[in-house]
């Protein structure tokens, strides 16, 4: 019966890894990734900011960045993930045009990732965006 209720508490903390919520504390812009790709990624790297691995449909703890780039509300930093033996990244991104760039330097993001081809395709759930007056 208790192994019942410590096998998912203990699947968790091996999926998540050891967190430490104090560091998230810190940082006033916060970004969680969610993989909504049909396989697992493994050591996804997201700005040069190691994630780790995220399973299908599985959501990241919350991490601090300094700043993160969006263009068009699509985020516009690099990220690479090694699918199925295979790394994945985003480095051809080839945006329309560079009009909507902006860069946050706070709030809390969700960002989807999800493979389109051989290449990771990244969005916001809740993007920026610019002004215009």
């Amino acid at each position: 019966m208790y192994l019942k209720l410590i096998i998912p508490f203990l699947l968790l903390f091996i999926v998540t890894g050891c967190e430490n919520p104090a560091e998230q504390d810190n940082s006033k812009l916060l970004i969680s990734f969610r993989n909504k790709s049909a396989y697992q990624l493994n050591n996804l790297i997201v700005s040069d900011k190691g994630i780790g691995n995220l399973p299908v449909n599985f959501s990241s703890r919350y991490f601090g960045f300094d700043d993160f780039r969006f263009d068009s509300g699509l985020p516009d930093e690099n990220a690479s993930a090694v699918v199925n033996g295979k790394v994945y990244t985003n480095y051809r991104r080839g945006y329309w045009c560079g009009t909507e760039k902006i860069t946050v330097t706070s709030g809390k993001y969700i960002i989807n990732i999800e493979i389109v081809d051989t290449t990771l395709f990244l969005s916001c759930e809740n993007s920026p965006t610019i002004d215009h007056p």
